[in-house]
């Protein structure tokens, strides 16, 4: 048994080709699939349901997959507050949605919990393969919420080095300010597993640049990390997307799980022309799109004319 899915690699917006791949689906038991097929066996069958949880985040990138899919003539639905990734998850399992977007490695660990891949294109790959046998993937987006260190100015001087790996052997001398996005990301647990225990660990939602010795720990899409007036630690690039490691750059993979923004959805559900408007998204959505719309959702915008405006600038 394997799992199979369709992408269109990632490039100029409608252009591109259809990749099959296969692999061995990982046995962890996180969903039951036992639930009625209520999307798979409506009597409306050509309506695709896009869900989203709680979070202003989730709403935001479900209406821009809804947004989309609408685009390509697609008759959609949308449903939010579903809740946590546990939720949203067993509502797609249970055909109760369609689609769910969600971050690759978040949905990783969910699935793979001891799974160790960083680099963006081994997690999304190493994604498909533990999905469950009724769920697919397409092309991630480059937008992401990967975790990123941030030091300060005199910290950096100080640590000689203004790259994640160049610290890992001196993290003890470090306070770490890790906000709730950093935890979500399992930052600290990425730190550990390349060696980096740092002396202290404090929690702060919005911490800007520590002083001293401090580092501030932050995801990609936080406005204090754009604010922050201190030096933003690189982490090793990604390879190319589609390149395998015996082709990729030689780089040591990243220290951070990659998060790129990715649609679940319910496999033999969707055709060609839905595929296609998932990656229309996937060649446009960027970072820096994801944090400045969450930054005016958070300023009081609505989440529907945000998305609207982004899919109008560029779907």
């Amino acid at each position: 048994m394997g799992i199979v899915w369709s992408a269109r690699s990632r490039g100029l917006r409608g252009e591109g080709f259809i990749r099959a791949v296969a692999g061995p689906v990982v046995a962890v038991a996180v969903l039951t699939g036992c639930g009625p097929s209520v999307v798979d066996e409506s009597t409306d069958v050509a309506t695709v349901v896009v869900g989203a949880g709680d979070d202003a985040a989730s709403e935001l990138l479900a209406r821009i997959y809804a947004g989309a899919l609408a685009g390509s003539g697609t008759r959609t639905e949308l449903r939010t507050g579903l809740g946590g990734r546990a939720d949203y998850l067993a509502a797609l399992d249970a055909a109760e949605v369609t689609l769910v977007p969600d971050y690759t490695g978040r949905l990783l660990r969910y699935f793979a919990p001891a799974a160790t891949d960083t680099d963006a294109e081994d997690v999304f790959e190493a994604l498909a393969r533990s999905l469950p046998d009724d769920m697919a993937i397409t092309d991630y987006a480059a937008a992401q919420d990967r975790s990123v260190l941030f030091v300060s100015d005199a910290t950096a001087a100080r640590l000689g080095t203004t790259e994640l790996a160049g610290i890992v052997g001196r993290c003890g001398e470090l306070t770490v300010t890790v906000t709730g996005g950093f935890e979500e990301n399992d930052g600290l647990r990425d730190m550990a597993e390349r060696g980096c225990f740092p002396g202290r660990v404090e929690t702060d939602d919005a911490p800007g640049p520590a002083a001293g010795g401090g580092v501030a720990a932050l995801t990609t899409a936080s406005a204090a990390a754009r604010d922050a007036t201190g030096v933003a630690l690189q982490d090793a690039p990604d390879r190319a997307p589609g390149s395998g490691p015996e082709t990729g750059t030689g780089t040591e993979p990243p220290v951070f799980t990659a998060q790129n923004v990715v649609p679940v959805f319910r496999k033999h559900v969707l055709e060609e022309r839905q595929l296609e408007a998932l990656s229309l998204v996937a060649g446009e959505l960027t970072t820096a799109d994801l944090a400045e719309m969450l930054d005016r959702i958070g300023g009081g915008e609505d989440s529907a004319v945000v998305a609207q405006a982004w899919l109008t600038e560029h779907v």
